[in-house]
């Protein structure tokens, strides 16, 4: 039988235990284990977080004190030079056609990417400079079609044209046939951007895309699409993958791959209806003020609008008049005259 001192003594202890104990849970509710988060790892459906300052080309998170001067470079896309080198890198790329049936692409770089060989560089066209003037910093090209040599002193870019330049931010590659054998890196870029003073932009630039965060209740139907731009050289296949929350790029029937094998792939893919007529036997114009039907697809579906041009930006606006939502990630534009080439299924 227990004294009434032990009795006293067991009281005690069992009360500091069970203190202990409700301690430990008010600790866990206040304090939650962050083991879940870890086990959920990067599956941008079961993660929200609200980000203060996003990369302005990807919607990545970046600090306050983020800056970059972008990058914009033409590149060939003709079916017999693929694959291209530096494209993987680009945070968004333009496509549309340039002469008879084949397309061409205008990619835009965050200066701060490391990227030893880009190309084939190519020629300049007006409407592709309208597009890199809506970031500024470098354009980067070889030369360009009448019409754009003579207008491209007027736009608000550094130009940085191969031909006059030499070799001081470009090189052939004398194993390739010309015209498609000129290419440059982020160490020519970074001199440019030197050597011209190229402005850089923040985090708060003014050139944000409506970057949003998807959760679980984003996940709705993605549709894949299909792009007839001419022939089948140059017919343009995007399948939503779900695993990787993106879709993923076919041309002429076959994956559409990196330099680094990797399969294209696009976090967002918007096809802007713009008007287009020939100017010539085969040379192109594009309306890019003028606006137009949009329809992106990403996480969030199949979201439908409208493209204005508003301040000298390009703006993606839903059909109730919000901004359309982008996931954090690369953009390629599909630019088209009609929707009569776009199949959605």
């Amino acid at each position: 039988m227990l004294s009434r001192k032990a009795k006293t003594n067991l009281a005690i202890t069992v009360m500091v235990v069970a203190v202990i104990l409700i301690v430990i849970g008010l600790h866990d509710i206040i304090f939650p284990k962050k083991q879940a988060t870890q086990d959920m790892g990067a599956n941008l459906s079961t993660v929200t977080s609200t980000v203060a300052w996003r990369n302005i080309f990807s919607g990545q998170p970046v600090n306050e004190d983020w800056s970059s001067f972008p990058v914009a470079i033409m590149l060939d896309n003709a079916y017999n030079i693929r694959p291209q080198a530096g494209l993987g890198q680009a945070d968004i790329i333009y496509e549309a056609l340039a002469e008879s049936n084949i397309t061409r692409l205008l990619a835009i770089f965050d200066s701060h990417v490391e990227v030893e060989k880009i190309g084939p560089v190519r020629s300049a066209r007006p409407y592709f400079m309208d597009w890199a003037e809506e970031y500024g910093g470098l354009y980067m090209h070889v030369g360009g079609s009448p019409q754009a040599l003579a207008k491209i002193k007027d736009y608000q870019f550094i130009n940085i044209d191969q031909i006059g330049m030499g070799e001081t931010y470009f090189w052939r590659d004398q194993k390739l046939s010309a015209p498609a054998n000129v290419f440059t890196s982020s160490a020519n870029w970074r001199r440019a951007g030197e050597m011209k003073e190229v402005k850089k932009l923040t985090a708060s630039s003014s050139l944000v895309w409506n970057f949003v965060e998807p959760d679980k209740n984003d996940q709705t139907d993605q549709l894949d699409l299909t792009i007839n731009y001419s022939v089948d050289y140059y017919k343009v296949e995007w399948r939503y993958n779900p695993l990787l929350q993106a879709y993923q790029r076919w041309q002429n029937n076959a994956k559409f791959d990196y330099d680094t094998g990797e399969q294209a792939l696009a976090q967002n893919v918007i096809i802007q209806v713009a008007p287009a007529n020939l100017i010539d036997i085969e040379r192109r114009s594009i309306d890019t003020k003028k606006g137009g039907q949009a329809i992106v697809f990403n996480v969030f579906g199949k979201q439908t609008g409208q493209w204005k041009y508003i301040d000298g930006r390009t703006r993606f606006l839903a059909d109730d008049g919000s901004l359309i939502k982008f996931a954090p990630g690369k953009t390629w534009v599909q630019v088209v005259d009609s929707l009569d080439k776009v199949i959605i299924q």
